[in-house]
């Protein structure tokens, strides 16, 4: 959903290149040759094209290949942000925001790469936020890649038309097929930059880990990673067979028909032709949907017949997920014992065992309130859980799972969404990027984000976190033992217990 408001990006100069910066050499990319810059310490591409601009005709198209350009392009900007209407990103937009960016050590080889995928609810983020910045994990020995792709109605409409249209036919994940052109795009170029295009791992927080976990199921990704980072966030992976009909490829597209006849088009080259800030005011719920291409069939049934692209697999969750999610997922504050019962049901999906309700009771306002934000937080980590188990039973690659239960130092002013460990929280620690946000940070934060952007880039390395520096890291077998628990001991001993997941059912 969305990233913590105190850490959005405030403009294209959000992080700008240091002081006596000087440009790269000319780099031979798809499409031409591009200047960065370089700081003496780490070199940066900002504004990289790896595909055609989505626009005019290319609008709801899979991802086209890049336009050649003459000369060199410069890529010191960040590029702007995908169409969308979050209040959190003030980033200029466009349509055509098909672009990357690279941040490389210095006179480097064949290191590992990581390729980071924005969260946001599929309806808001950019590649471009503070955040993201991966100067510190270059310092690690990796080169870091955060990439863009279509939001919302953009990057994820279907219909019966457009899918007659697709060579693959198939709509509605355009927004994937965006990450996969990137994907593509590293593949092949990377190596320019001192990567080693065999040891690519894909990361992601929230709607950015639900992308890994399609990613991870989709045959069209195959062979364009080695492993995969997912951070609070797996709803495709269906817990119920319930859950199968948000992903339904023909109620998708029914939706989009009447979304198309709502707007007075009467077909989608009309559609074509309207306004985006039209398009985009309109409502739209998007969502990653099994269309007969990207996705073949659910992903629960992809796991058990072991048809995943089988990557180790690295994932988590925070311990006050809820506390953020909740309101976003249910759509109200209003958490009363008068509602609790269908607000569990619709939280769940479908309607809860009368052991859930018992273990997650609304007697009270006050009661019915803590259960519903205790139970968002625990089937967030029952989705993560619940992936991890498939992946220990049904891959041959080791799964790693964490819980992430520190909450670091308070700002002086009120701190709302992401504070504690709620959604988001863990970012600024994988990316060591502490001074993003301008709170106290106590000594044991700054040692606990040096250590998990080890932990991180050394699973990016090898496919295992650990080194011989660190707390040993137990690959998953099942057991809440070998959950890795993330925070100071006595946060591990108040608040490392997991909730009873049998209630949620069985892998």
């Amino acid at each position: 959903m969305r990233v913590l408001n105190s850490l959005v990006c405030l403009g294209l100069a959000c992080l700008a290149a240091p002081a006596l910066a000087q440009p790269t050499p000319p780099v031979s990319v798809t499409g031409g040759q591009i200047s960065g810059t370089d700081n003496g310490e780490v070199r940066t591409w900002f504004g990289v094209p790896f595909a055609a601009p989505p626009v005019g005709s290319l609008r709801w198209r899979s991802p086209q290949a890049v336009v050649p350009w003459q000369g060199v392009k410069e890529t010191t900007a960040f590029s702007p942000a995908c169409r969308q209407t979050v209040a959190w990103i003030s980033n200029p937009q466009s349509e055509d925001c098909l672009y990357l960016n690279i941040w490389a050590p210095e006179d480097t080889e064949k290191l590992p790469v990581i390729v980071w995928i924005h969260g946001g609810g599929y309806f808001g983020g950019t590649g471009a936020q503070p955040l993201y910045d991966g100067t510190r994990l270059t310092e690690k020995g990796v080169i870091v890649v955060t990439i863009n792709y279509r939001l919302g109605v953009f990057g994820f409409l279907a219909t019966p038309e457009l899918s007659a249209e697709s060579p693959d036919h198939a709509s509605g994940n355009q927004g994937i097929e965006d990450q996969i052109a990137a994907l593509q795009w590293v593949k092949a170029n990377i190596a320019a930059f001192g990567g080693d295009p065999d040891r690519v791992t894909i990361m992601g927080e929230s709607a950015g880990a639900n992308s890994v976990a399609v990613l991870v199921a989709s045959p069209l990704a195959k062979g364009l990673f080695q492993r995969a980072i997912a951070e609070s966030g797996n709803y495709s992976v269906p817990l119920d067979a319930s859950e199968n009909t948000r992903a339904d490829r023909k109620t998708a597209e029914a939706e989009g028909a009447a979304f198309l006849k709502a707007q007075g088009a009467a077909d989608i080259a009309d559609l074509r032709q309207m306004d985006a800030d039209t398009l985009i005011r309109q409502t739209w719920a998007p969502r990653v949907i099994v269309d007969g291409d990207v996705l073949r069939e659910d992903m629960t049934t992809t796991y058990r017949h072991h048809r995943q692209n089988d990557v180790p697999i690295l994932v988590g969750w925070n311990a006050d997920e809820g506390k953020d999610l909740a309101p976003e997922i249910l759509g109200t504050g209003d958490f009363t014992a008068a509602n609790h019962e269908g607000l569990v049901e619709k939280l769940l999906g479908h309607a809860p065992s009368e052991a859930l309700l018992a273990a997650y009771p609304g007697t009270t306002d006050a009661q019915a309130r803590a259960s519903i934000i205790q139970l968002t937080t625990d089937s967030w980590g029952w989705r993560m859980w619940y992936w991890t188990s498939l992946q220990a039973q049904n891959g041959k690659q080791k799964p790693y799972l964490y819980y992430f239960v520190h909450s670091p130092t308070e700002p002086a002013t009120p701190c709302g969404y992401g504070c504690q460990a709620g959604h988001g929280a863990e970012i600024p620690f994988v990316f060591n990027q502490l001074d993003q946000d301008p709170r106290p940070w106590s000594t044991g934060d700054r040692q606990l984000a040096d250590r998990l952007a080890s932990y991180w880039t050394n699973f990016a390395r090898t496919g295992n976190p650990n080194s011989t520096d660190l707390p040993d890291w137990q690959a998953f077998d099942g057991s809440d033992t070998s959950v890795f628990r993330i925070g100071t001991d006595d946060e591990i001993k108040r608040r490392g217990a997991l909730p009873d997941f049998r209630l949620f059912g069985t892998p």
